[in-house]
């Protein structure tokens, strides 16, 4: 799929809506097509990021000069042109440095775009179709697939089973399948697909899903499926993506389905499914999201009837998990507490210490020492920059303790022991210490 639209013209005057022919001449339109056209056209070398940046500046602009057109000669007028400034950019991409995808964005807008004018003024549903198919299938690019849902109501019963027949085509096209990765015919699945949730028909798109034996392929059913608004299902099949494997996409399906019931269903649901999320995946994340539903002013159970057995439960399984929770949920103190208990991992206590600096700047100075102490144990650029860091907390720290005189002395410290290494007395001296 192509990247989305940049705000790139977010202070712009709204862009006029596309609209109905006028009494404009066709002279006129040819001219105006000409113009727009050569605004995508460059023989600019666009390898160097300042001249891509150039170059996608003007092309945004042509994309609001074609929308702009649409409402002047209609949108039927300016479809031929979208698609010929699709094929100028994607033919000039193959050619340019566009690693921070600007490029891709232009394309991704003119997509939008031209689904927008076939929207307003369907093309014959079988010119459309074939436009879709070739562009996708073509051979001409292959990083771009168009939203077949977004042409829903341009392609209509027709135009769909158009891309039905021609997808049925080009598999049986395919040479037999060799491993178990055929990317030619999971490509030709995935645009499927879109043509079902094309036709809203919640049992063609459930069917076009084919296997369904991995958790990311239910959770991507269940999206499907609310796009075309058959909640229940939507809801049946993220649950079942939850609950099939202990898996990563499992858990990000187990969220998908608690927001589904939060938005849905009785809180009583959400609820009972974070709670059984917790369970098969104790994390951090996982208890926060429990303790948000159950500090639901309608929750029948609270968060302090469960928090306890939370916690317990990470501190056995996944002690940082727990001190994360811990300090999301501004237990700042009972954070500390088991960092002390639990860990000597410099990241876990770096977070502790920012947690806890300003409220109790005492507690927080021996622990910056002994952090920059292990920082300086490796002569590193790196350490030297975290070093100089924390040591700039530990002044705060130390100033807020009324113990101020106590930071010249360390750092009178500080410099005889690493007397050898120039690099750190230069960044003490460049940090004012």
């Amino acid at each position: 799929m192509c990247p989305p639209d940049t705000d790139r013209f977010a202070d712009a005057p709204p862009a006029p809506p596309i609209g109905s022919p006028t009494d404009a001449s066709a002279e006129t339109l040819a001219k105006a097509r000409t113009r727009i056209l050569a605004i995508f056209r460059t023989r600019r070398e666009l390898i160097r990021w300042s001249a891509v940046s150039e170059y996608v500046d003007d092309a945004y602009a042509g994309v609001h000069e074609l929308r702009t057109a649409a409402s002047t000669w209609g949108s039927a007028a300016l479809i031929p042109t979208t698609e010929k400034a699709i094929a100028v950019v994607v033919k000039l991409l193959l050619h340019a440095d566009d690693s921070n995808g600007e490029i891709q964005g232009v394309v991704g807008a003119l997509l939008q775009l031209h689904a927008e004018l076939c929207k307003a003024a369907p093309p014959r549903p079988a010119v459309l179709a074939e436009w879709l198919i070739d562009f996708r299938f073509g051979g001409a690019q292959g990083f771009f697939e168009p939203d077949i849902a977004q042409y829903r109501d341009a392609l209509g019963e027709p135009g769909l089973a158009v891309l039905s027949e021609r997808l049925d085509a080009l598999e049986a096209e395919l040479p037999p399948p060799t491993d178990t990765y055929d990317s030619k015919r999971r490509l030709i699945a995935g645009f499927r697909q879109r043509v079902a949730v094309a036709s809203g028909d919640p049992e063609k798109v459930i069917a076009s899903f084919g296997d369904l034996t991995r958790s990311y392929l239910l959770h991507d059913l269940a999206q499907a499926l609310m796009e075309i608004g058959a909640i229940d299902q939507a809801i049946a099949y993220a649950e079942r993506a939850a609950l099939l494997e202990e898996s990563w996409q499992a858990e990000r399906a187990g969220h998908y389905w608690a927001e589904l019931l939060h938005e849905y269903r009785a809180h009583d649901a959400e609820l009972a499914a974070r709670q059984m999320l917790f369970d098969r995946r104790p994390s951090a994340k996982n208890a926060l999201a429990l303790a948000q539903a159950a500090g639901a002013p309608n929750s029948a159970v609270t968060w302090d009837s469960l928090a306890e057995a939370v916690f317990e439960r990470l501190e056995t399984q996944h002690p940082r998990e727990l001190i994360g929770t811990l300090l999301e949920l501004d237990l700042t103190e009972r954070a500390w507490e088991a960092g002390e208990r639990l860990t000597t991992d410099v990241g876990l206590w770096t977070e502790l210490v920012a947690a806890r600096e300003k409220a109790d700047p005492a507690a927080v100075v021996p622990v910056l020492i002994q952090l920059i102490q292990s920082d300086l144990a490796v002569s590193k650029p790196q350490n030297y920059k975290s070093a100089v860091g924390r040591l700039r907390q530990l002044r705060r720290a130390l100033n807020a303790t009324n113990d101020a005189h106590r930071f010249a002395l360390l750092m009178v410290e500080l410099r005889d022991e690493n007397s050898r290494r120039p690099t750190l007395l230069q960044a003490f001296d460049r940090a004012g210490f």
